[in-house]
C-alpha cells in the first residue's frame, strides 16, 4: 500500500512539474525553435519580396515580419502546431529583422540599435545575411535580457 501511495505521488509531482515547464518555457523554446529556422531559409532578397519597394532599404533599419508569408516557405518552414509562427513569436509579437541589402556580408550589431543599447554590446557589425530576434516577454526590443536570442556578439 506504501508503495502504491509513493508511485502516485510520484506520478504526480512527474506530471505536474512537466506541465508546469511547458507553460513557462513554451513560448521561449518555440520562438527559438522558428528563429533558428527562419534564419536558415529565409534571405534578404526573400525580405525585400515580400515588404515592397516603398519599404526602406537602410540596413540600419529595423524590419520587422509583417508580410504575408507564400505558401512555399510556409512549407519549408514546416509550421508545426507551435506558439511561434514565421510572423510572431511565441509571446505574439512581430520579430525584428535586420538584412544585408548591399551584399557585403555584413548587417549591424541589433544589440547596438536599439535604445538604449545592450549594455557591454561593442561589436558594430555581424557577418551574416540576416539577423532575425524577438523581443520576449515584455515586447521591448531594448531589454536584451528576455530577448530571444538574449545577444549576438559571440
Amino acid at each position: 500500500m506504501v508503495v502504491l501511495i509513493f508511485t502516485v505521488l510520484v506520478w504526480w509531482f512527474v506530471a505536474y512539474t512537466m506541465e508546469k515547464r511547458s507553460i513557462a518555457y513554451g513560448p521561449w523554446n518555440n520562438t527559438m525553435f522558428m528563429i533558428g529556422t527562419m534564419r536558415e531559409l529565409i534571405t534578404p532578397e526573400y525580405v525585400a519580396s515580400k515588404t515592397g519597394p516603398s519599404s526602406p532599404r537602410d540596413e540600419s533599419a529595423f524590419l520587422r515580419t509583417d508580410w504575408k508569408f507564400d505558401d512555399a516557405m510556409v512549407k519549408k518552414i514546416g509550421m508545426p502546431s507551435s506558439l511561434a509562427t514565421p510572423n510572431k513569436d511565441g509571446w505574439g509579437s512581430l520579430y525584428y529583422i535586420v538584412c544585408d541589402f548591399n551584399n557585403d556580408g555584413q548587417v549591424p550589431n541589433p544589440e547596438l540599435m536599439t535604445v538604449p543599447p545592450k549594455p557591454g554590446a561593442t561589436q558594430k557589425e555581424l557577418s551574416t545575411r540576416i539577423a532575425i530576434f524577438s523581443a520576449g516577454p515584455d515586447g521591448d526590443p531594448a531589454t536584451w535580457e528576455d530577448n530571444v536570442p538574449t545577444g549576438f556578439a559571440r
